[in-house]
């Protein structure tokens, strides 16, 4: 193990994730992993990682971390204003060297809500269940605060630079379209409600990696919403009694009790992480599922 990073301040939110733990829903345990696949598994190929290795998830911003150890990294996901030494912008999408002594901050969103800072070898963590991806409600890896050491699995390789073309990098925008597969609720609900859901935007008003929280005109049900738990997945759209969809995400609970009005297209799921507080959402449901 390498040190690589201290951490100076803490940020809003980061968290070790590698692409998930599998194989344990049936015991209650979600299977975590990144927020956004596509930014994460980008990021790891632009770096030339082997399948399985980690990444420090960062949510908004405001973590900074200072250099313990020269190296080469990337910076994938949003654009949280990342800054070297506080006066130079640090490259995204693109690999490269970090020196000891540097500090890298994390400003502010500019595009999108979540980055990936991902060092050539991943990060030395210990796995739990054959994952390192952290689940702090199950008391599973750790939270990265103040003052915490990260450690690389080895030192950098001889790599050459690469980056991804401009064309292939993934455009976060604040007001999305999203495809639903439908669910097998949709009798629950009045027809007169899915209509309007269906021709309305809702506003996304927080939410962590267990689920987003929307708010705009409410579902209405025909009698209730309660259901016989059930299985539920990253995607999962339920509806409590009040009406708003929340949003299942990487780290949902594995049953729930209320009703689903749709699951998001996995293809759609990065789009949905990306939001930022304010940011807008229409839903649609696939073509074959209108037949």
């Amino acid at each position: 193990m390498i040190p690589l990073f201290r951490v100076v301040k803490s940020g809003v939110y980061a968290t070790i994730q590698d692409q998930g733990r599998f194989g344990f829903r049936r015991f209650g345990m979600p299977v975590a992993g990144p927020m956004d696949r596509e930014a994460f598994q980008l990021g790891q190929d632009i770096i030339g990682n082997d399948e399985g290795t980690n990444a420090l998830e960062l949510f908004l911003g405001g973590l900074m971390i200072e250099v313990l150890t020269d190296h080469k990294i990337v910076i994938a996901g949003a654009d949280l204003g990342a800054m070297i030494d506080g006066e130079t912008p640090a490259p995204l999408w693109k690999t490269f060297q970090i020196w000891k002594g540097q500090t890298i901050s994390f400003t502010k969103p500019i595009s999108g809500a979540i980055a990936y800072i991902i060092p050539d070898g991943g990060y030395a963590v210990k796995e739990i269940l054959g994952s390192s991806s952290s689940y702090p409600r199950g008391l599973i890896g750790k939270t990265v605060k103040k003052e915490t050491l990260l450690y690389a699995n080895s030192l950098k390789q001889k790599r050459l630079n690469r980056g991804l073309l401009v064309d292939k990098i993934p455009n976060y925008t604040e007001d999305i379209t999203i495809e639903l597969f439908k669910s097998p609720h949709m009798d629950l609900f009045e027809k007169s409600s899915v209509n309007t859901f269906l021709n309305s935007s809702y506003t996304y008003r927080g939410g962590d990696r267990m689920g987003y929280y929307f708010n705009g005109p409410p579902l209405e049900f025909i009698e209730s919403g309660d259901i016989v738990s059930e299985a539920t997945q990253f995607g999962t759209v339920q509806v409590p009694t009040n009406g708003q969809p929340i949003i299942l995400m990487a780290d949902a609970q594995t049953t729930g009790g209320y009703a689903t009005i749709g699951t998001v297209a996995k293809a759609d799921l990065p789009k949905v992480a990306q939001l930022k507080n304010g940011g807008t959402i229409r839903f649609v449901y696939r073509m074959h599922d209108l037949v």
